[in-house]
């Protein structure tokens, strides 16, 4: 039996000293401010911006939290670390992942990986193992598949289209699935994460998989997958 698994992470910026010095090394102001505290305004903003961005770029950000459920029982599973210790979150996610993949069968098979914008997350989870050294299975997280491939459903691309977009909130709101983008969204987790708030991103983050898990069913009880 084909084991059909939906996930979502949630993620932060850079945190490694080496590695900013690194983004920031070429950041400068506009050249036709003269003023020095403008300059420097300038300047200050700009690398603020540039390292905000790492949250989206798995090269340098980091997994702060991750769910994964089993769309065959509705279970949820969360990871998370208060310190970002990306290496339990990565450990955990993959045994997870692999423990619902070998579940109740003799033989495995590939499984339905089920997402938002489900690639995004995929290659993250990929560069970040990279990153820390920790070993997955491609052919479980498939991270180069296609959006319209046999193994993974994107719900954004099935329902926008391949190169178009829908944000998540918005397509609970055409189907009218109970959205999680009420109280917070993924641009309000640094600031969460920051005051301590880890609880309710944790909580947002599952709400996530479960809104996205009711979106695929509803797609795929009309025929659209």
């Amino acid at each position: 039996m084909t084991k059909q698994i939906v996930i979502d992470i949630e993620t932060v910026k850079c945190a490694q000293q080496k590695q900013i010095d690194f983004l920031l090394a070429n950041v400068k102001a506009d050249s036709r401010l003269k003023d020095a505290a403008k300059i420097a305004a300038d300047i200050e903003e700009k690398r603020s911006e540039v390292i905000d961005k790492t949250s989206l770029d798995g090269s340098f950000g980091r997994i702060l939290c991750a769910s994964v459920c089993d769309a065959d029982t509705g279970v949820i599973y969360s990871m998370s670390s208060p310190v970002v210790d990306e290496v339990a979150v990565l450990t955990e996610l993959v045994s997870t992942v692999e423990r619902i993949v070998n579940e109740g069968t003799q033989t495995p098979m590939r499984p339905i990986i089920i997402g938002h914008n489900i690639l995004w997350d995929l290659r993250f989870i990929a560069q970040r193992c990279a990153a820390n050294f920790v070993k997955f299975d491609k052919r479980h997280l498939p991270f180069d598949a296609k959006p319209w491939g046999e193994n993974v459903v994107d719900t954004m691309v099935a329902w926008a289209g391949a190169g178009n977009r829908i944000t998540l909130d918005k397509l609970c709101m055409a189907l009218g699935v109970e959205s999680p983008k009420s109280e917070m969204d993924g641009s309000m987790v640094g600031k969460f994460f920051e005051e301590g708030r880890l609880a309710e991103i944790v909580k947002y983050n599952r709400d996530d998989v479960a809104a996205t898990l009711a979106c695929y069913m509803r797609m795929k009880s009309a025929g659209m997958l």
